[in-house]
């Protein structure tokens, strides 16, 4: 069994840097929560719950003497208002390429013009980015849903930063024909089309296509679809347990990704038990 593993596996800029600043306050033992899971993979959210950074729903679960930390997703500008108003710290872990998603959105409404995000509508990042129009707002997930909707004559089309670069293109296609005046920005994160274009490859060459990642995450999702277009053996693994016994043959070539939100930790573990049953094979 040969095993071929990606070089941009795993957690992005973005990801990787909130990460490193909750963990920075655990270690000045500073009492914080973050407002939602800071990251969408259970096993890394368990490890900062260990270190005393628990998340919380809302605001109002926030006890006196907390700092709130901001997840990379980013929120919406009422949630920062809310914290001044509270007297609540904020450490802000705002994805950097999200914010200027925000300044994007913020800028180009403020006379009231409309913009569009090609999106998920309940995903957290869709959900603060939409906060920041003083405009309508439309969320078009799918080419089916641009068709469908009512548009407007003037608008500003931006992409949730994990969703495939295919699927913008589709979206985009059909406004270009229907929105006389769109201003189009192509906000999908460098990270994660690096990571779906090495997905597209390994894919390719691979009998099985294993992502590793949380089953809640949208990037790791998204990864998924992309593989399975290529291998139809493309599985998910959350949790080195989830690798199944006789994952392949002896001849065959394993590959492995991981969504931006799988930890590095977590990524070795299952290339371990995967390179564990290449040499059981061997014996």
């Amino acid at each position: 069994m040969k095993v071929l593993v990606g070089e941009h596996a795993g957690f992005c800029f973005g990801v990787r840097r909130a990460v490193l600043k909750a963990f920075e306050c655990a270690q000045k033992q500073m009492p914080c929560v973050t407002l939602g899971p800071l990251i969408h993979n259970p096993q890394e959210v368990e490890r900062l719950a260990q270190a005393g950074i628990r998340s919380v729903e809302d605001l109002s679960q926030v006890q006196p003497g907390q700092t709130v930390i901001i997840r990379s997703h980013g929120v919406t500008p009422q949630i920062y208002a809310h914290c001044e108003e509270m007297g609540i710290p904020v450490i802000d872990a705002t994805c950097p390429h999200v914010a200027h998603i925000h300044e994007l959105v913020r800028s180009y409404s403020a006379q009231g013009d409309a913009v569009i995000i090609v999106g998920e509508a309940d995903h957290p990042e869709v959900v603060g980015i939409a906060g920041w129009a003083h405009g309508d707002v439309l969320i078009l997930p799918t080419r089916r849903a641009a068709q469908q909707a009512a548009l407007p004559h003037k608008a500003l089309v931006v992409a949730q930063t994990t969703i495939r670069r295919d699927l913008f293109e589709d979206v985009l296609a059909v406004l270009r024909m229907r929105i006389p005046e769109l201003t189009e920005r192509m906000t999908i994160c460098g990270a994660t089309s690096q990571r779906q274009q090495e997905a597209e490859r390994l894919s390719t060459q691979a009998d099985v296509m294993v992502v590793v990642g949380g089953r809640n995450s949208s990037n790791t999702q998204k990864l998924l679809e992309t593989c399975r277009i290529r291998c139809a053996r493309s599985i998910l693994v959350e949790t080195p347990e989830d690798v199944p016994e006789g994952i392949a043959g002896a001849q065959d070539c394993v590959a492995v990704t991981a969504g931006a939100s799988t930890p590095q930790w977590l990524l070795e573990q299952v290339c371990a038990r995967i390179e564990n049953q290449t040499r059981e094979d061997k014996t």
